[in-house]
């Protein structure tokens, strides 16, 4: 479990194995930000009418971006538990990407992590997470 910030909310980010395919399950940890925000960053970034697939895309893109090289990561934790609240939503990726088959979009909560560290950042860029 990776959390990063990205324009201010605190994100969580883990991945599974399922039947040979790959699942990304990306989800918002600051209190009172629904998990519909990351689509709505994700349009505002890629205005220019691209499919849902690319949306998704760019949301695993993001996360990939903060396991990988570390840019707004909070916490990451191993062995932590998590859990994605039911109501979410799956895009299938358009083939494999940033080697993850699937996105799962949802409320995320990870019990070990502290009021801090899920609380927004500060962003310079606010207006893609209003």
């Amino acid at each position: 479990m990776t959390a990063f910030s990205l324009f201010g909310p605190v994100f969580g980010y883990a991945t599974t194995l399922v039947e040979d395919r790959q699942f990304a399950y990306v989800g918002p940890l600051t209190p009172g930000v629904g998990w519909r925000l990351l689509w709505r960053m994700a349009e505002r970034c890629h205005n220019d009418g691209v499919t849902e697939a690319r949306k998704a895309e760019w949301i695993v893109s993001q996360a990939s971006r903060a396991f990988i090289c570390g840019s707004g990561v909070v916490a990451k934790l191993s062995d932590a538990d998590w859990v994605m609240e039911p109501g979410g939503w799956a895009v299938r990726l358009d083939g494999s990407w940033c080697n993850q088959d699937v996105l799962v979009t949802g409320d995320l909560t990870v019990p070990v992590l502290a009021a801090g560290e899920i609380a927004a950042r500060h962003s310079r860029f606010p207006q893609y997470a209003g």
